[in-house]
């Protein structure tokens, strides 16, 4: 008796074993630090994973995206298996009842290299913990694996005061706008350099900030720039639109 309860044990013991290796993900948790990223609202970042079904049964998967809601204002992600790239409002590639039903398929010791996180951050720096969970579409509420994305962008030890002052950065403005050659920034404690890109992405000016400076941009030409302002570690707090234009009888 005692050696069959014995045997029992070890036999679920390897099932479990056995389970826990169907998928292997690579890797995971998934660091995805991004920096010097020009945050004029058309950053896409990728952040790409391996996935492999360890089993000897086609794998047909279902993920569920996992977004906090204290990630960073203006964010957005998709996700890109090998069938089709899902965006934001779209939080799994498998709703019964609905347009999304398309299962995430693995063969048999077959990889699949580029399963991939888009994260678009619009104008904000920041960090957040993208999840997701994997199950079956045969057994949808049986979660078996996760993959967890640790996104940092511009804000490596996830640090900036855009996470702990929204208030502040919500508030900063390059003011007036249009200019006519001068510029100044809201007072704040947070903003020590200023940027001054073209649509293009050149740098055109950089100014050292402090509260009630005036910046000379008078013999730039007329056009429409992107005033970025840093911290003290040279990270991006925000990025604004700004339009300079002469002052014409």
């Amino acid at each position: 008796m005692k050696q069959l309860i014995l045997s029992t044990y070890f036999g679920l013991l390897m099932l479990g074993t056995l389970n826990a290796q169907v998928l292997i993900i690579t890797p995971n948790p998934a660091p995805s630090t991004f920096n010097n990223v020009f945050l004029n609202g058309d950053a896409d970042l990728e952040s790409h994973v391996s996935v492999t079904n360890n089993s000897a049964d086609t794998l047909r998967l279902k993920w569920l995206r996992d977004v906090p809601s204290d990630c960073p204002d203006g964010w957005t992600t998709k996700v890109c298996d090998n069938s089709y790239c899902f965006n934001a409002d779209q939080s799994s590639n498998y709703v019964p009842n609905t347009a999304v039903t398309v299962p995430f398929v693995l063969l048999p010791g077959e990889t699949f290299s580029n399963f991939i996180l888009h994260v678009l951050p619009n104008t904000s720096a920041g960090c957040c913990e993208v999840k997701l969970h994997f199950s079956t579409i045969e057994e949808p509420d049986n979660v078996f694996e996760t993959l967890v994305f640790d996104v940092r962008v511009n804000d490596v030890n996830c640090a900036l005061s855009s996470t702990k002052e929204p208030s502040v950065l919500e508030s900063l403005r390059a003011f007036p706008n249009p200019s006519i050659g001068y510029f100044s920034i809201t007072e704040n404690p947070l903003v020590k350099k200023v940027v001054v890109y073209n649509l293009l992405g050149r740098q055109v000016r950089s100014f050292e900030q402090m509260n009630g400076r005036v910046h000379n941009i008078t013999d730039v030409p007329d056009g429409l720039y992107l005033v970025s302002m840093l911290d003290a570690n040279g990270e991006t707090l925000k990025t604004v639109r700004m339009t300079k234009q002469d002052l014409r009888p």
